[in-house]
């Protein structure tokens, strides 16, 4: 379970650095660099990478499908727990514990994702704020 729990916060410690260089990089006042930011969160939706000038190595995933890979991995947590709560409510396990520790390792792993999405938001909104 921690090592299931180590990849999330690491994927957060990650979105968070990212999203601080990007902070950084508007803080300029050029005008360029505004466009440049407004690109990379365009590119969002279709899969691209933010900041992609420079920083992309073949073995590197982009923010999109980090964030496809994250949500995907809640989902499972999801899916897992409630199947074991099936199992155990059907009298076809036993394995109450095991259950319960699916159960808490899924609501762990969606409330890091709710909180990562509001902390996105937040530095969202506060580079949209931020005059050009």
């Amino acid at each position: 379970m921690s090592s299931q729990m180590s990849i999330s916060a690491k994927a957060a410690e990650d979105l968070f650095a990212r999203f601080n260089e990007i902070r950084r990089e508007s803080s300029t006042p050029a005008a360029s660099s505004a466009q440049g930011l407004d690109g990379s969160l365009g590119s969002l939706g279709s899969g691209g990478s933010i900041g992609s000038s420079g920083s992309g190595t073949a073995g590197k995933m982009s923010f999109f499908e980090q964030l496809q890979a994250r949500v995907a991995e809640v989902n499972e947590h999801a899916k897992t727990a409630d199947k074991m709560a099936t199992s155990v409510a059907t009298g076809k396990s036993e394995n109450l514990h095991e259950a319960m520790l699916a159960a808490s390792t899924a609501e762990l792993t969606f409330n890091l994702m709710v909180q990562v999405r509001n902390r996105a938001l937040e530095a969202y909104q506060e580079v949209m704020r931020m005059p050009v």
